[in-house]
């Protein structure tokens, strides 16, 4: 009786073995397919989402509202350095400096930083300078207003500052430049501003 109880439970063992390593080899591919396939529905039923993101374009001079916040492009320049004439900042390769103006439309305030800013070109993506914003920003006297760095704005007030982006000189210089706007730190809403004139 113990010889049949041992070897009872040895083939009852080898089989759930056996078993757990068919249903690995036969079942993970269906299961995969099936895992792609509601991925691939998933993402199909998000392009719309992004679609309606995409078509919120402007121009310069025009105002772009993004959820409870308006983004204007007041005026675009290119530069070798920026701030004051006593200790500029120096470019890589050229400054695209974005006179930009936010005003916050909620009911709570913002911090708005210059990371809610990125020039789109195709498919590449510049992130802004916030070393050079700040000596954008910067008077003659020392005195630094709207750098967008982690800077508070109440409630239906309105700021304007610079933005700027270093960039090699063919890229400053495209014609196809746009700038992607949103409204916080993770950019749960986005807008396009075309950067043509």
């Amino acid at each position: 009786m113990k010889k049949f109880f041992k070897l009872g439970c040895g083939a009852l063992i080898a089989l759930i073995i056996l078993g757990a390593i068919i249903g690995a080899l036969g079942g993970g591919d269906d299961s995969s397919k099936v895992d792609d396939q509601k991925s691939s529905a998933t993402s199909t039923d998000k392009k719309p989402t992004k679609k309606d993101d995409q078509d919120k374009v402007v121009g310069i001079g025009t105002a772009l509202e993004v959820g409870k916040a308006v983004f204007t492009v007041n005026e675009v320049q290119l530069a070798d350095q920026v701030g004051p004439s006593a200790l500029p900042t120096h470019a890589s390769g050229k400054y695209v400096v974005l006179n930009v103006t936010y005003k916050n439309n909620g009911n709570e305030a913002v911090t708005i930083d210059s990371s809610f800013f990125k020039l789109k070109r195709g498919k590449k993506t510049y992130e802004s300078d916030s070393t050079a914003s700040m000596s954008a920003n910067q008077g003659e006297n020392g005195d630094i207003q709207n750098s967008f760095f982690f800077q508070e704005v109440n409630p239906d007030m309105e700021i304007s500052g610079k933005v700027v982006f270093d960039l090699a000189p063919e890229a400053a210089e495209a014609t196809d430049l746009q700038l992607q706007v949103q409204t916080g730190l993770f950019g749960t809403e986005t807008g396009m501003i075309n950067l043509q004139k």
